[in-house]
């Protein structure tokens, strides 16, 4: 089956391009991944080390800014609903709108 539009050097290059860019954000989204499972169990060993108890206050401390410091961690890395609120409704503004107004054309032109 041929396409009716031919395929051109620069449109394989341009594919092999955003194919790398791809991959590349791919890799850095599994890495951040990554750094969050970390940041969990690290965090659950301090807590479960704070909950054993008898620990010299100096450990206490540096345990519990070690908890504080790895939820900061967890909380820039994963994404919020304030991050993609405005996004969100974007897309289902722009999709309304283009149901309404496809609805209105078919009713305008006919079936």
């Amino acid at each position: 089956m041929k396409s009716s539009l031919p395929l051109t050097e620069q449109d394989l290059a341009d594919f092999a391009t955003a194919l790398e860019e791809t991959t590349k954000d791919f890799d850095a989204l599994l890495q951040r991944y990554r750094e969050v499972q970390d940041a969990f169990a690290q965090r659950t060993d301090a807590r479960a080390k704070i909950t054993q108890g008898h620990l010299p206050q100096a450990e206490l401390n540096r345990l519990k800014k070690q908890i504080a410091t790895l939820e900061e961690t967890l909380e820039n890395q994963l994404m919020s609903w304030n991050n993609l609120k405005e996004p969100f409704w974007q897309v289902l503004r722009f999709v309304g709108l283009g149901l309404v107004l496809g609805w209105f054309l078919r009713g305008w032109f006919g079936p």
